[in-house]
């Protein structure tokens, strides 16, 4: 007993005919009689009758069919739920992300991706990039986003999804205004914000600055670059963060320039290293990637 033989016979049940079978299954009337005739000699007995014309089941049959009937709909309740994990994936994203992400563009890709995969239950998790690196690859997180990559993060692939170049930001009507690009000259005798001395943002930063006796003045520094645009509209300082942080906060009363030499800001996708991507996590590393790569485009 075969599967093309199951078949054929469940067609001759629902249509009543070899022909119509043959027609439904887009094969031979003389096939259908050969694969009916190989299933009665395997199960041992006849299937039909032909009674005043009438191709009519036997008992025997008919008892066949109702087991056929149970199995066919546990295929299609099988090919139902490969549909839905085609469309939907397994229902469950977890994301770990840094805070420049999730207090500015993670949001909105959130936003984006539920509405193409309205099912999916989302978590996100925030911490700095080690951590974020550390999720990814204990697999506690399916992705990671980070801000920057240290020399050795084991258990973890990467790949760049955007990278622009750093601004200064300060706030307006500042006197920094009146220049096209800023220079580390130009913010000798500044109070500059910065972020916390672990983050890899602030040390590419510091690099610019050898002697800072001769420029900045740092009495603040905060976590979280969002915090510091907030800091710099008050009037409490200027700073050099992503472009795309900034414009997320020109509402709190700052201005930017490009700043010289330039500082690169990059994002990081961090996929576990030992586990194949699922399909939400393809969608999402796609979608991530396209957004950021359109705001980033946006800025000029």
């Amino acid at each position: 007993m075969n599967f093309k033989q199951v078949e054929a016979f469940r067609a001759v049940m629902l249509s009543g005919s070899m022909t119509a079978a043959a027609e439904h299954l887009h094969t031979s009337q003389p096939n259908i009689s050969r694969l009916i005739a190989q299933l009665e000699r395997s199960s041992g007995f006849k299937l039909f009758e032909r009674i005043g014309g009438r191709l009519l089941p036997t008992d025997e049959g008919a008892a066949l069919f109702a087991d056929v009937e149970r199995a066919f709909i546990g295929l299609q309740s099988l090919e139902s739920s490969a549909r839905n994990i085609r469309r939907g994936g397994t229902g469950r994203l977890r994301i770990g992300a840094v805070p420049s992400l999730t207090l500015t563009v993670l949001p909105r890709v959130i936003q984006r991706f539920r509405q193409q995969n309205p099912d999916v239950a989302i978590s996100i998790h925030t911490n700095d990039s080690p951590t974020v690196g550390h999720w990814a690859a204990s697999q506690f997180c399916d992705l990671g986003l980070a801000s920057y990559v240290g020399e050795a993060m084991p258990g973890v692939e990467t790949q760049v999804i955007c990278d622009v170049p750093g601004v200064c930001v300060f706030p307006i009507g500042h006197r920094l205004g009146a220049l096209s690009a800023v220079k580390p000259e130009d913010l000798k005798g500044e109070e500059f914000i910065s972020l916390s001395q672990n983050d890899g943002s602030r040390k590419r930063i510091d690099r610019c600055f050898p002697d800072d006796r001769l420029y900045r003045k740092m009495n603040l520094e905060t976590h979280h670059a969002a915090t510091v645009c907030s800091l710099v509209g008050l009037g409490l300082g200027v700073s050099i963060v992503s472009p795309l942080v900034a414009a997320e906060y020109r509402h709190v009363g700052i201005e930017t320039r490009p700043f010289l030499p330039e500082i690169r800001f990059t994002t990081y996708l961090l996929l576990p290293a030992d586990r194949p991507q699922s399909l939400l996590t393809q969608r999402f590393g796609q979608l991530i990637h396209e957004m950021m790569t359109t705001a980033a485009g946006a800025l000029g």
